[in-house]
Protein backbone atom coordinates (compact mmCIF):
# COMPACT_ATOMS: atom_id res chain seq x y z
CA UNK A 1 0.00 0.00 0.00
CA UNK A 2 3.22 2.15 0.72
CA UNK A 3 4.58 1.78 -2.26
CA UNK A 4 0.77 2.36 -4.18
CA UNK A 5 0.61 5.79 -2.51
CA UNK A 6 4.61 6.52 -2.98
CA UNK A 7 4.45 5.91 -7.01
CA UNK A 8 0.59 7.92 -6.70
CA UNK A 9 2.62 11.15 -4.80
CA UNK A 10 5.18 10.77 -7.97
CA UNK A 11 3.01 10.97 -10.65
CA UNK A 12 1.04 13.57 -9.33
CA UNK A 13 3.60 15.71 -8.11
CA UNK A 14 5.42 15.02 -11.91
CA UNK A 15 2.15 15.95 -13.36
CA UNK A 16 1.33 18.96 -11.15
CA UNK A 17 5.23 20.85 -11.96
CA UNK A 18 4.91 19.87 -15.48
CA UNK A 19 1.28 21.63 -15.72
CA UNK A 20 2.66 24.49 -13.71
CA UNK A 21 6.05 24.80 -16.29
CA UNK A 22 4.07 24.14 -19.15
CA UNK A 23 1.53 26.68 -18.16
CA UNK A 24 4.22 29.61 -16.83
CA UNK A 25 6.38 28.97 -19.86
CA UNK A 26 3.10 29.77 -22.12
CA UNK A 27 1.47 32.97 -19.82
CA UNK A 28 5.28 34.10 -20.36
CA UNK A 29 5.37 33.85 -24.26
CA UNK A 30 2.51 35.00 -24.64
CA UNK A 31 2.46 37.99 -22.63
CA UNK A 32 5.99 38.93 -24.45
CA UNK A 33 4.56 38.12 -28.04
CA UNK A 34 1.65 40.52 -27.06
CA UNK A 35 4.04 42.98 -26.45
CA UNK A 36 6.47 42.71 -29.27
CA UNK A 37 3.29 42.70 -31.41
CA UNK A 38 2.39 46.10 -29.64
CA UNK A 39 5.86 47.85 -30.09
CA UNK A 40 6.73 46.15 -33.75
CA UNK A 41 3.22 45.87 -35.56
CA UNK A 42 1.48 48.66 -33.00
CA UNK A 43 -1.37 45.97 -33.08
CA UNK A 44 -2.19 44.11 -30.23
CA UNK A 45 -2.76 40.62 -29.68
CA UNK A 46 -6.50 41.18 -27.83
CA UNK A 47 -7.07 37.33 -28.35
CA UNK A 48 -3.77 36.94 -26.16
CA UNK A 49 -5.15 38.62 -22.49
CA UNK A 50 -7.64 36.44 -22.06
CA UNK A 51 -5.61 33.12 -22.94
CA UNK A 52 -2.83 34.38 -20.86
CA UNK A 53 -5.75 35.58 -17.69
CA UNK A 54 -7.29 31.81 -18.14
CA UNK A 55 -3.86 30.23 -17.53
CA UNK A 56 -3.07 32.57 -14.93
CA UNK A 57 -6.11 31.01 -13.45
CA UNK A 58 -4.89 27.23 -13.85
CA UNK A 59 -1.77 28.32 -12.95
CA UNK A 60 -3.22 29.76 -9.28
CA UNK A 61 -5.06 26.54 -8.89
CA UNK A 62 -2.48 23.88 -9.36
CA UNK A 63 0.09 26.00 -7.69
CA UNK A 64 -2.70 25.82 -4.54
CA UNK A 65 -2.02 22.60 -4.93
CA UNK A 66 1.61 22.29 -4.71
CA UNK A 67 2.10 24.70 -2.15
CA UNK A 68 0.50 22.31 0.01
CA UNK A 69 2.39 19.32 -1.42
CA UNK A 70 5.35 21.89 0.21
CA UNK A 71 3.59 22.54 3.00
CA UNK A 72 3.85 26.59 2.30
CA UNK A 73 0.15 27.27 2.83
CA UNK A 74 -0.69 29.15 5.79
CA UNK A 75 -0.85 27.14 8.79
CA UNK A 76 -0.78 27.35 12.33
CA UNK A 77 2.36 26.12 13.27
CA UNK A 78 3.46 27.88 15.84
CA UNK A 79 0.59 25.61 17.62
CA UNK A 80 1.55 22.71 15.90
CA UNK A 81 5.20 22.76 16.91
CA UNK A 82 4.63 23.79 20.98
CA UNK A 83 2.15 21.00 20.97
CA UNK A 84 2.66 17.77 22.59
CA UNK A 85 2.14 14.73 19.96
CA UNK A 86 -1.69 13.98 20.72
CA UNK A 87 -2.68 17.92 20.54
CA UNK A 88 -0.85 18.44 17.53
CA UNK A 89 -2.99 15.90 15.87
CA UNK A 90 -6.15 17.61 16.80
CA UNK A 91 -4.35 20.50 15.43
CA UNK A 92 -3.97 18.52 12.15
CA UNK A 93 -6.63 17.40 12.31
CA UNK A 94 -8.89 20.55 12.65
CA UNK A 95 -6.53 22.55 10.22
CA UNK A 96 -6.88 19.75 7.77
CA UNK A 97 -10.98 19.34 8.10
CA UNK A 98 -11.53 23.27 7.74
CA UNK A 99 -8.94 23.33 4.59
CA UNK A 100 -11.08 19.97 3.20
CA UNK A 101 -14.17 22.10 3.77
CA UNK A 102 -13.11 25.23 2.02
CA UNK A 103 -11.87 23.05 -0.66
CA UNK A 104 -15.01 21.26 -0.81
CA UNK A 105 -17.34 23.86 -1.00
CA UNK A 106 -14.83 25.66 -3.74
CA UNK A 107 -15.09 22.51 -5.45
CA UNK A 108 -19.01 22.60 -5.55
CA UNK A 109 -18.98 26.17 -6.69
CA UNK A 110 -16.60 25.73 -9.59
CA UNK A 111 -18.37 22.93 -10.72
CA UNK A 112 -21.39 24.54 -10.73
CA UNK A 113 -20.48 27.45 -12.73
CA UNK A 114 -18.47 24.86 -15.50
CA UNK A 115 -22.17 23.06 -15.83
CA UNK A 116 -24.28 26.58 -16.21
CA UNK A 117 -21.80 27.47 -18.63
CA UNK A 118 -21.62 24.38 -20.34
CA UNK A 119 -25.35 24.04 -20.11
CA UNK A 120 -25.54 27.53 -21.66
CA UNK A 121 -23.11 26.76 -24.19
CA UNK A 122 -21.38 29.90 -23.25
CA UNK A 123 -18.08 30.83 -24.94
CA UNK A 124 -15.08 33.56 -24.43
CA UNK A 125 -15.15 36.98 -26.39
CA UNK A 126 -11.84 36.40 -28.36
CA UNK A 127 -10.90 32.75 -28.76
CA UNK A 128 -14.59 31.54 -29.11
CA UNK A 129 -13.41 28.71 -26.59
CA UNK A 130 -16.25 27.46 -24.32
CA UNK A 131 -16.19 29.38 -21.13
CA UNK A 132 -16.24 26.28 -19.01
CA UNK A 133 -12.47 25.33 -20.14
CA UNK A 134 -10.84 28.13 -18.71
CA UNK A 135 -13.22 27.89 -15.46
CA UNK A 136 -12.73 24.23 -14.88
CA UNK A 137 -9.35 25.13 -13.42
CA UNK A 138 -11.60 25.82 -10.38
CA UNK A 139 -12.50 22.31 -9.66
CA UNK A 140 -9.43 20.79 -10.99
CA UNK A 141 -7.47 22.98 -8.60
CA UNK A 142 -9.88 22.16 -5.87
CA UNK A 143 -9.73 18.87 -6.05
CA UNK A 144 -5.63 18.37 -7.15
CA UNK A 145 -5.63 20.76 -3.05
CA UNK A 146 -8.11 18.04 -1.43
CA UNK A 147 -5.57 15.33 -2.11
CA UNK A 148 -2.65 17.14 -1.22
CA UNK A 149 -5.00 18.04 2.38
CA UNK A 150 -5.18 14.18 2.98
CA UNK A 151 -1.86 13.15 2.28
CA UNK A 152 -0.35 16.01 4.58
CA UNK A 153 -3.03 14.88 7.34
CA UNK A 154 -2.14 11.38 7.16
CA UNK A 155 1.84 12.14 7.22
CA UNK A 156 1.69 14.71 10.05
CA UNK A 157 -0.54 12.11 12.19
CA UNK A 158 1.86 9.04 11.28
CA UNK A 159 4.92 11.24 11.96
CA UNK A 160 3.33 12.94 15.54
CA UNK A 161 7.11 13.10 17.09
CA UNK A 162 8.15 15.26 14.19
CA UNK A 163 7.26 19.47 13.77
CA UNK A 164 4.81 19.59 10.99
CA UNK A 165 7.16 21.70 9.29
CA UNK A 166 9.67 18.79 8.42
CA UNK A 167 6.73 16.41 7.42
CA UNK A 168 6.56 17.02 3.53
CA UNK A 169 9.21 18.01 1.30
CA UNK A 170 10.34 22.02 1.17
CA UNK A 171 8.75 22.16 4.55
Amino acid sequence: MKAVASTFDRTLTSLENALIVATFASITLLAFANVVSRYALHASLSWSNELVVGLAVYLIMIGTSAAIRINAHPAFTVLQDVARPILRKIVVIAIAAAMFTFLAIFLWLGWDMVTSQLDRGRSTPALGLPQWLLSLALPLGAVLSMIRVVQMAVTAIRHNEQSSSQLLPGG
